[in-house]
């Protein structure tokens, strides 16, 4: 009998976005232990597709999932005003019509990022799992509503997700963070003085201060220095290069974007330092397990990462170089120290790649 997995989730393919790479190493990785695959999504964007062929060349894999791209004849995008509401209606509305369409049987296995669609399969007795990256009083009541079904079981992103969510059955809930895919990402022994920042520039509308590299970066008193940003959307781009452009750089500068995981791991492979810079917001400070970091140290890169209580309960953190947010004199110190340092990679790091991480999630299964 084939062992059938199918993924449903209100997320957009092909995107840049860390939650869709993440989403597209889990399923390639469950295939390849003889799983049949299936992901579910809606065609929300002009930029969507279900074309394997273009999900391929995007992500960089060559196995063969099962594509359902649906349509999506729903408000969110469409119209302008209360965004955030049309969102939610939309996502409520997809799930709830997925879900009555595409279960099939209990005895296949369902994993979402997706709370509704975690409510409505959990209504039908699935197998499911849902991961949770964040709280909301919404997703608090859906989640203990889902849990009284037998097989419904949660991966909670960090501590803070799980204990937030206020269930009485957190047995039922496992905490498991984000992984790098074992695919891309390697060390190499030839490290250069590059600085890299993976990631966003934005997220939820604020900066993730990354500003701080250029407020007195003719202070930093590095020879040559370069600075590679590699950026996984386009979300304020433009903006942020006239921010610096008149600016004096203690440092060579290097934007990227549109850059696959591939061309990722081959930059930071012979990087010396990465960036994990983040705000002080709450979702920062409590929901954070950067899927950057992982990468970061797959790459035996020192790690230099913003002082918040949710890198201080990241794994393997003990060689973390942490500084205050919006402190220069800190932030100098600890990028100073982590380009000093040697350059070495935890032989622990392997536990952390996405094919052991989809093993933890089939044992939870």
């Amino acid at each position: 009998m084939v062992k059938k997995l199918i993924y449903i989730t209100y997320q957009t393919f092909p995107a840049k976005t860390a939650n869709s790479i993440q989403t597209i190493s889990v399923l390639k990785h469950i295939n390849r232990i003889g799983f049949d695959t299936v992901l579910i999504y809606p065609m929300r964007n002009r930029n969507s597709s279900k074309n394997l062929d273009e999900i391929k060349n995007h992500y960089e894999f060559k196995d063969n999932l099962h594509l359902i791209g649906t349509i999506h004849p729903l408000p969110f995008q469409k119209v302008k005003i209360f965004e955030k509401y049309w969102y939610l209606i939309s996502h409520f509305l997809w799930s709830f019509f997925t879900v009555r369409k595409y279960y099939s049987s209990e005895n296949e296995l369902y994993l979402t990022r997706s709370e509704w669609v975690f409510y409505f399969l959990s209504k039908k007795n699935a197998n499911v799992i849902y991961e949770c990256h964040q709280v909301s009083k919404l997703k608090k009541i859906l989640v203990n509503l889902s849990l009284k079904n037998e097989k419904s079981k949660v991966v909670a992103l960090t501590s803070a997700i799980k204990n937030q969510l206020e269930t009485t059955t957190k047995d039922k809930i496992e905490i498991i963070g984000s992984s790098f895919d074992d695919d891309y990402f390697f060390n190499t022994t030839e490290k250069k003085n590059n600085i890299v920042y993976s990631g966003s520039l934005y997220r939820f509308g604020q900066t993730r201060g990354l500003e701080i590299l250029f407020e007195n970066s003719l202070d930093l008193g590095i020879e040559d220095l370069k600075v590679i940003i590699i950026l996984s959307d386009e979300e304020g781009i433009e903006s942020f290069k006239d921010k610096i452009k008149d600016r004096k750089l203690g440092f060579d500068l290097q934007i990227l974007h549109k850059l696959n995981q591939k061309q990722v791991g081959e930059i930071l492979s012979s990087a010396k330092v990465g960036l994990l810079v983040n705000n002080t917001s709450e979702h920062a400070s409590l929901y954070s397990s950067p899927l950057k970091y992982f990468e970061y140290l797959a790459s035996g890169l020192n790690v230099v990462a913003t002082d918040l209580s949710s890198h201080r309960e990241l794994p393997l953190n003990d060689s973390l170089h942490f500084y205050d947010a919006d402190n220069f004199n800190s932030f100098h110190s600890a990028l100073m120290s982590a380009i000093k340092s040697e350059s070495r990679i935890d032989s622990s790091i392997r536990d952390y790649s996405t094919s052991k991480r989809v093993s933890k999630i089939l044992d939870l299964f």
